[in-house]
């Protein structure tokens, strides 16, 4: 399997911090078709991410870091779950079979973490290494989007932190996202970060940098307009990071 290499947006950023979009894309690698499933499953949340590659996009021209987006659907690999996590290549998809997933085996597994888990994972540390050499503080970000609704729960968050180890990069993010009156706002929700967070623990547990995932309910981005909206508020949000210091 040939290699899937991340795109990287504003690879010289200036500024202090480092964004990761794990499940930006939708690809697969050619010769695995379509995994054996039916085209509509690319048009859910299972996919990727709904419409936080476009996000990243527009926050690219809004602040000046490094954003590192992996493009591969995460049915091939999930870059964000420990390998040894079995929902690193999902085998069942709401009750059905993926096929090209189902009796993959070990070389299988071994060829996909190759091609686009470790290219993606190796990127984003040696964007972080070198942000973590220029600044004496930056900030690790990874953006995501959620649906809505999830088995049956309608989830009343607009938006939300994910963080371990780190609170205070997930802290003043809401401090500042609290003054949009129209938000509700969730702490470790609607995912908790406590158990773990793959891509933020690799790059910065133990760290004392600040870092945390963050998720944007996918309704909420849908169009172009709202999209521009939530680029805003995280570039300002995100930014104030850096002028009041947590970040540096």
């Amino acid at each position: 399997m040939n290699a899937n290499p991340p795109i990287v947006l504003n690879p010289e950023g200036r500024l202090p911090g480092l964004i990761a979009v794990d499940h930006a894309g939708r690809s697969i690698p050619g010769e695995l078709a379509d995994l054996g499933l039916s085209e509509e499953w690319r048009a859910t949340h299972h996919f990727c991410d709904l419409g936080v590659a476009e996000l990243a996009h527009a926050l690219a021209g809004r602040i000046d870091v490094p954003i590192v987006l992996c493009d591969v659907s995460r049915l091939v690999i999930d870059v964000n779950r420990w390998l040894e996590d079995p929902r690193s290549i999902p085998q069942v998809l709401e009750g059905t079979p993926i096929p090209a997933n189902a009796m993959l085996d070990a070389a299988g597994c071994a060829a996909r973490q190759e091609a686009v888990f470790w290219p993606y994972q190796s990127c984003l540390g040696d964007l972080w290494a070198r942000q973590t050499e220029r600044h004496a503080k930056p900030f690790f970000f990874a953006l995501h989007s959620c649906t809505r609704v999830f088995e049956g729960f309608r989830r009343p968050w607009d938006c939300g932190t994910i963080w371990h180890d780190d609170q205070v990069l997930a802290h003043h993010l809401l401090g500042t996202l609290s003054d949009e009156a129209d938000l509700v706002l969730g702490d470790n929700q609607p995912y908790s970060g406590l158990s773990g967070i793959y891509t933020v623990d690799r790059h910065t547990y133990g760290s004392g940098l600040p870092a945390c995932g963050f998720e944007v309910a996918n309704d909420l981005l849908e169009t172009a307009e709202s999209r521009d909206i939530w680029a805003d508020r995280l570039s300002r949000a995100l930014i104030s990071t850096i002028e009041e210091g947590v970040a540096a």
